[in-house]
């Protein structure tokens, strides 16, 4: 067996075999690494994409929340939320006339304030995953 190791490694045919096989790995190896150099690129310039969009609707969601929230100050917010606590809490008079009001004209603000705060709970909740 050792003889015919020693025959195979010192026939002249072994040398060029075995520079030939070493130099189309190292184009292989080249190729790929060229492959995941550009594979690279686009991650993480996708990454950055996504970075951004995602600063940019938090900000954009952050600021549609405080106009909201500004809203809802000036529609007597305030005053729904003592109508719908009713005469059962201490300090919270029944309103129902506002309540009713409130109900009929439903302000602006409302709807958007509490999809605004869900929306940002669900971002919240993928965020901690």
């Amino acid at each position: 067996m050792l003889t015919l190791i020693r025959q195979a490694l010192m026939s002249p045919i072994t040398g060029p075999v075995a520079t030939a096989i070493a130099f189309a790995l190292a184009v292989a190896f080249g190729v790929a690494s060229h492959g995941w150099e550009l594979r690279e690129a686009r991650y993480e310039a996708r990454i950055a994409q996504l970075t951004d969009a995602a600063d940019r609707t938090q900000a954009s969601l952050r600021t549609e929340l405080a106009s909201c929230r500004a809203q809802g100050e000036g529609h007597g917010q305030g005053r729904m939320v003592e109508a719908e606590a009713g005469p059962s809490q201490p300090g919270a008079a029944a309103n129902p006339a506002g309540a009713r009001r409130l109900l009929e004209q439903q302000p602006e603000g409302i709807d958007a304030c509490a999809r605004m705060e869900s929306a940002d709970r669900a971002v919240l909740s993928n965020l901690k995953k």
